[in-house]
């Protein structure tokens, strides 16, 4: 405690003045002094500026420990998230309330405190998981966490995740995708014919229809409305989608979109029409794409119909999502309107559209042509 016994005298005074001088010290800095003439006033001010200064944002933010930081911010994003966000978020908070980063203070927190917690998660037992082949879903909420704790807590914080980190987190390799990543034309057409033939409910082969023919995401078609269906006209609104419980497996119809982006109208080809059409005379209800009992359709049992014509029929996909590159792809080779293809897909970046539609798609014949006749222009 710094509470110095000090003393001055003037001239026309005949006995010092006694008083005494508080100093309130903070990691060996001086941040405040006062002088009292009586001691107790000066203890007590000394106590009141200490605990203000040791209580301030900056000294809870050294104090603050990483489970304590992830409880805020899990309170703070709730109300952001979308559901399916939030369902990801808690199914794997234990890889982080019970992880060595649990008590650690977030002041400290270094790289090497990043290594000791993917190190401690390969060793956990859901890397034994068949299709669990890396922790980088992991890294990247840690990197979330921690870019909060530094634009809302302490703006002085750096984030120690590095690609170093995030390579550490693969522990199975991936193998390559086909640089042709996409269903060719031949086999679309035969594979969609065969959910036709071998399925007896005809949603799934109109369902992977409208999905080759406008590039939408399987949560979308699922979420289709005959509200947002102009026939006439010729296209469709999409405004909502369909979210399937993580744990259930039960469908729910959201009215938003996975981003702002996303909402957009779609023009339909003259076959799209007719399909609906013909749908559109059978529908029980609002929505376009249901099971037998008019209900939203599971994703597991779209996925199992999908996959069991690609493996009757031999082919190397399975997936949903293969029908919105092929319908990426197809579009680019056939339009090489990379902007058009974008705004069917409803992406924010061409760079996206640019993966799914590979590089490859925009060669045309010109190019092919005009590069012969610069390699062989003497011939």
């Amino acid at each position: 405690m710094a509470i110095i016994k000090r003393q001055y005298k003037t001239k026309k005074q005949q006995k010092p003045v006694i008083y005494y001088q508080a100093e309130v010290f903070i990691k060996g800095v001086r941040v405040a002094v006062k002088n009292f003439s009586v001691k107790r006033e000066a203890i007590l001010w000394h106590e009141e500026q200490r605990y203000k200064f040791t209580s301030s944002p900056s000294s809870q933010q050294d104090r603050m420990l990483f489970k304590e930081c992830l409880d805020k911010f899990i309170k703070d994003v709730r109300s952001r998230m979308i559901p399916s966000t939030i369902q990801t978020y808690e199914r794997r908070l234990d890889y982080f309330y019970k992880s060595p980063l649990a008590k650690a203070k977030m002041s400290e927190i270094k790289g090497v405190h990043i290594v000791e917690w993917i190190n401690w998660l390969k060793k956990h037992p859901t890397r034994n998981n068949k299709l669990r082949k890396s922790f980088l879903q992991e890294v990247k909420i840690l990197s979330a966490i921690l870019n909060w704790y530094r634009n809302f807590i302490n703006e002085d914080f750096n984030v120690p995740i590095t690609k170093k980190h995030r390579q550490m987190s693969l522990f199975k390799s991936n193998a390559p995708r086909r640089p042709d990543y996409f269903i060719e034309p031949a086999d679309a057409k035969t594979w969609v014919e065969w959910l036709k033939n071998h399925r007896s409910n005809p949603v799934y082969w109109r369902l992977a229809s409208f999905m080759l023919l406008t590039g939408a995401r399987v949560s979308e078609v699922c979420g289709l409305t005959w509200s947002a269906v102009n026939l006439e006209k010729g296209f469709v609104r999409i405004i909502r989608r369909v979210r399937w419980d993580q744990l259930t497996k039960h469908p729910f119809l959201e009215e938003v979109t996975k981003t702002a982006g996303s909402t957009r109208l779609l023009m339909l080809p003259e076959k799209l029409k007719n399909i609906l059409r013909e749908m559109k005379q059978e529908a029980v209800n609002d929505l376009v794409f249901t099971n037998s009992n008019g209900e939203l359709l599971k994703y597991n049992a779209i996925q199992s119909a999908f996959n069991a014509g690609f493996v009757a029929l031999k082919l190397p996909w399975r997936s949903t999502h293969i029908c919105r590159h092929t319908f990426a792809t197809i579009a680019l080779m056939e339009t090489k309107d990379l902007s058009a293809v974008q705004a069917s897909l409803g992406h924010t970046e061409q760079r996206i559209t640019q993966r799914y539609a590979k590089t490859v798609a925009l060669l045309s014949s010109e190019t092919g042509e005009k590069t012969a006749k610069a390699v062989f222009k003497d011939n």
